[in-house]
């Protein structure tokens, strides 16, 4: 994806958003854990694609502690 003609940087970039829901709470919450990169600068290059995996890996490691 380029990037509009009228923004402020040169590069596209790749972005991964999950989207938790917070178990318990007593109300609708939600967890927004984001992760961009330009790679290389071509966010469908092999660079990016690893660095969205490690990002991936990372994620499926997250849970929830209670203390």
């Amino acid at each position: 994806m380029a990037p509009p003609k009228d923004a402020e940087f040169d590069y596209a970039s790749r972005r991964v958003e999950y989207v938790i829901p917070v178990p318990g709470a007593p109300a609708p919450q939600w967890l927004t854990v984001t992760f961009s990169t330009v790679g290389d600068g071509h966010p469908d290059g092999e660079l990016s694609d690893i660095l969205v995996d490690v990002f991936d890996a990372v994620m499926t490691t997250f849970r929830w502690s209670y203390s």
